[in-house]
């Protein structure tokens, strides 16, 4: 074999460096599943929105870790403070095998009334993103916020 793949040593951690190119190519295609989110969620009755096959698995492991998490706003503190780090880790790692790209950085909303914004998002593995939308729309979080959310994205649009 020649190339890229005999060059990397993936055992040393040491050797890898930020790559400004991988960084903005990650940005662009987070930006684009946001849009693509967004659009969904506008446009379709959100209670019957499946985002991922093992959506079952995924909200009951949810709420039976987070029983009494309110999914209308989730904020940074409520991911890392107080142990909940721990318990979110736990809560992810039990997807290692079920879902794809399970720990991939996702933009995430934090206030379900709200659009995707630089000061309403926050990037957290896919898994989480995957819980907390999910809880949304099956709760009917999102389609109640629909027309807050509607709004609130275009008037980011307009700018």
């Amino acid at each position: 074999m020649t190339g890229i793949d005999t060059e990397i040593d993936y055992g040393d951690a040491c050797k890898y460096v930020n790559d400004e190119s991988i960084e903005m190519a990650w940005a662009m295609k987070a930006g684009e599943r946001a849009e693509v989110h967004m659009n969904l969620i506008m446009r379709c009755d959100t209670k019957v929105l499946r985002l991922n096959k093992h959506q079952d698995l995924i909200l009951t492991a949810f709420r039976k870790s987070f029983p009494d998490l309110d999914v209308v706003e989730v904020t940074t503190s409520l991911l890392k403070d107080n142990g909940a780090k721990e318990i979110w880790r736990e809560f992810c790692e039990q997807f290692k095998e079920t879902v794809d790209d399970y720990s991939m950085g996702t933009l995430m909303r934090c206030h379900a009334a709200k659009a995707y914004s630089p000061d309403n998002t926050v990037v957290v593995p896919r898994i989480i993103y995957l819980a907390i939308e999910m809880a949304r729309n099956v709760e009917g979080v999102n389609e109640k916020n629909k027309a807050a959310y509607t709004a609130h994205h275009k008037t980011l649009e307009s700018q």
